[in-house]
């Protein structure tokens, strides 16, 4: 679980000395990872040929992944009956949500007084923020080099972008017919 491989991170980056740690090595490139399934996710996403990856389709869309654990996050997020869904709901408001991540995130935002909160700060600007995800996307946005990005980009055309959900939304904008669209729409609202 996501709560299970962050506890072993932590034990492993604070609590273990480097010498006792196993590492699962690329055999591609100077990567490293505590987690073999990290490995695998690496080897995959960085050093696969994307004609040789087994791709994973959903159902129910155009969407298709090369992880099976990330079509079953998909289809809970986008294709089940609310009824079905396991939420992830605010203690404080009637506040609710699919993503435990985007539960914290509205806790911290809403319900956080400033002074109780963690605050993660830019290394190269005034910004601070609560979410370290959001300072993680601001560093890439504002801060970082074009040349030593990983570009995500559009398998029809020469767009390109920084986050794969920009690549996502511009090939439904720009590649995908009016009438997929709209069964994709009713799809969602009738599985």
């Amino acid at each position: 679980s996501l709560y299970k491989s962050a506890l072993k991170k932590h034990i492993v980056s604070k609590h273990t000395n480097p010498k006792d740690v196993k590492w699962f090595k690329c055999g591609h490139c100077s990567h490293k990872t505590t987690q073999k399934g990290h490995l695998q996710n690496h080897i995959i996403a960085k050093h696969t040929n994307s004609e040789d990856v087994k791709w994973v389709q959903c159902e129910y869309c155009s969407h298709r992944t090369k992880w099976e654990s990330r079509l079953k996050n998909h289809v809970k997020l986008k294709h089940t009956d609310p009824e079905d869904v396991k939420w992830f709901k605010c203690e404080h408001c009637p506040h609710r949500t699919k993503r435990k991540s985007d539960l914290k995130g509205h806790i911290l935002s809403k319900h956080t007084s400033p002074k109780d909160a963690k605050w993660f700060k830019c290394e190269h600007c005034s910004l601070r923020t609560m979410l370290k995800d959001y300072l993680i996307k601001h560093i890439k946005l504002q801060h970082t080099n074009p040349e030593d990005i990983k570009w995500f980009k559009c398998e029809h055309c020469s767009y390109k972008a920084k986050f794969k959900a920009d690549v996502k939304k511009h090939t439904i904008s720009k590649h995908t017919n009016p009438e997929e669209q709209y069964e994709n729409s009713i799809s969602k609202v009738t599985f």
